[in-house]
């Protein structure tokens, strides 16, 4: 019994009359374009067609609780200025306020909640999400242990079968442009999987659990965005060939929160970031050939984290100052290069020796990590970190290089005038 009234209830939805809104888009004309008055109205809409759908001040359109709320199905679709809400809940259907498969989509200046996805972009290419605003209902939690990339490719299913999803959602997409949406108390803020050559661009992200969680996507340009008040703020993996320019992690606090983690990231310009006070600030593991210049590392609880595994990376005129751990170092750093053409790196502590008043020291400064990964494995270690005798070794090293622990030399330390600028644009 209980399974036919199952039946006849979903028998019973499919054959529900259409919305006055969904029959007004069914009897357009492709490239029509409909406006759409104030008031609620009724989802869940398909698009089918080249169309533009503008919605009037107050315009509202309401999903049934189950489905997508808008699907666009057909390339050459805007949906502008609406508030969309109650998408269905479902992981396996993709379930979202607005479910793009078409190319050339317009998403602008829209609000969205109350949704399982805000939105989410599958094999869709060259599509545009401007000015939206994305509430999702999480918790925000900056303890949260789930590790980044886990899962299935809508990101972690288990941990979502009653809680948000994501709010910008991409999968095998290409050339999108994402500008200046706001997004908040959503699972992951934006989410990137095999898409391409896309363009990220001054987009705020707060109170989620990773503010760009991000693999297996090449040749992208990030500039401008603030990640801040997340679990963590970005977790960049298994991509090449990136540009993260002038974007702001910060305040991302908590027992794993960190500001900017690059794992298996190879060939890509790291540039004029700021990542200042998180517990980690930046992290590489198995990092090759890539560029940090101008960045801001400054007042985390641990500054840069640097596996032994990452080689051929070049820093210079980045600064790590006012950490209260500098370094933690799993191995040595190889071939990577702490300075470029002359130029080095801000630190704490830099012997103040510059004859020629360049602004760069003569001597060489040397970043020591005694304990390592126990710093975290084993916190009361971390008690020791500031201890005399550790201090005393510190100092001892910076003056002359001690066999057998790892460590950073820089040979060309900034001190207060450098002129970083000229540092922006070396080559390796």
């Amino acid at each position: 019994m209980a399974i036919a009234g199952a039946v006849s209830f979903a028998l019973a939805a499919e054959t529900l009359p259409a919305s006055p809104l969904q029959r007004q888009i069914d009897a357009a004309a492709p490239g029509a374009t409909i406006h759409v008055p104030a008031g609620v109205h009724e989802g869940n809409l398909i698009i089918n067609k080249p169309l533009r759908l503008l919605g009037e001040k107050g315009a509202e359109i309401r999903g049934t609780g189950r489905g997508k709320t808008i699907e666009i199905t057909a390339s050459d679709v805007t949906v502008e200025g609406f508030l969309i809400s109650n998408s269905g809940r479902s992981l396996m259907a993709d379930d979202a306020a607005i479910h793009i498969s078409a190319d050339r989509a317009t998403i602008s200046n829209n609000r969205i909640e109350d949704s399982l996805h805000g939105i989410y972009l599958k094999k869709a290419n060259d599509c545009r999400i401007t000015g939206n605003t994305i509430i999702g209902t999480a918790v925000a939690s900056n303890e949260d242990t789930s590790a980044p990339g886990d899962g299935p490719e809508n990101c972690d299913a288990t941990p979502l079968l009653n809680g948000p999803g994501n709010g910008i959602h991409q999968w095998s997409c290409s050339r999108t442009l994402l500008e200046n949406n706001t997004i908040t108390r959503t699972r992951d803020g934006i989410y990137f999987y095999f898409t391409d050559h896309c363009l990220i661009k001054d987009n705020v992200v707060t109170q989620v659990r990773y503010g760009l969680h991000y693999m297996y996507s090449d040749d992208n340009v990030f500039e401008g965005n603030r990640f801040s008040e997340n679990a963590g703020g970005a977790a960049v993996m298994l991509s090449e060939r990136l540009t993260i320019r002038d974007n702001d992690f910060i305040d991302n606090r908590g027992g794993r929160a960190m500001g900017l983690i690059l794992l298996s990231v190879d060939d890509s310009l790291i540039e004029n970031n700021r990542i200042e006070r998180n517990s980690l600030g930046l992290s590489l593991n198995q990092c090759n050939g890539n560029r940090l210049i101008g960045n801001t590392i400054d007042s985390n609880h641990l500054g840069l984290m640097f596996n032994g595994n990452s080689d051929v990376n070049s820093f210079s005129a980045n600064s790590f100052r006012h950490n209260l751990y500098p370094v933690e170092m799993n191995g040595d750093s190889g071939t990577t290069r702490w300075e470029l053409a002359g130029v080095g790196n801000r630190w704490d502590n830099v012997a103040p020796v510059d004859f020629n008043a360049d602004g760069i020291s003569d001597l060489p400064h040397r970043e020591l990590d005694v304990l390592g990964y126990l710093r975290r494995n084993f916190p009361p270690i971390g008690l020791l970190a500031d201890s005399p005798a550790l201090r005393l070794l510190r100092f001892a090293h910076q003056r002359a290089a001690i066999p057998g622990f790892n460590a950073i030399q820089d040979n060309a330390p900034l001190l207060g005038t450098a002129p970083a600028a000229s540092a922006t644009q070396p080559t390796p």
